[in-house]
């Protein structure tokens, strides 16, 4: 017997959150004053601190990371900081003197597509290291929009 599994990366998944917190990043690097997520910050899909920081850091930026649930990071574009309350939850975005919005948004989208992969690379890697007795991948296989479909053989 065997059972297929299908492995559809975050990005593709939460595309219409992943759009939300872009835009929402740029319109407060255009007017801080008037948006509301200033100060409670701009909601993400991230969860994984290690797989953000991986992330960001194949983007070329600068990553602090002050604690588990904070990381500041400075960019060619302008600073931002991830945060959350507690390692439960997904962080939130909050921006500071960004000097190039248009270059915020596609960065961020580039961004959330990695983080994406990492999310979808880390969970193949986990499933095949962590099989029960008796299962195996027989096959995996990458579609043009990069989902991942693992055949697992159940003996």
């Amino acid at each position: 017997m065997s059972m297929l599994l299908t492995l559809t990366s975050c990005a593709v998944v939460a595309a219409f959150t992943l759009t939300q917190s872009a835009l929402a990043a740029v319109a407060i690097a255009q007017d801080e004053e008037t948006d509301a997520y200033t100060e409670e910050g701009i909601p993400t899909v991230f969860a994984d601190d290690r797989l953000l920081i991986e992330a960001l850091q194949g983007f070329d930026c600068h990553v602090t990371q002050l604690s588990q649930n904070e990381l500041l990071v400075h960019t060619a574009v302008g600073n931002l900081r991830y945060a959350r309350a507690d390692a439960g939850q997904n962080f939130r975005l909050f921006v500071n003197d960004i000097t190039d919005v248009d270059a915020l948004y596609r960065n961020l989208r580039s961004l959330e597509v990695d983080y994406g992969r990492n999310v979808q690379a880390y969970t193949y890697a986990h499933i095949k290291e962590n099989l029960a007795p008796g299962m195996t991948v027989s096959e995996d296989e990458v579609d043009d929009d990069g989902v991942l479909y693992l055949t697992i053989d159940v003996e």
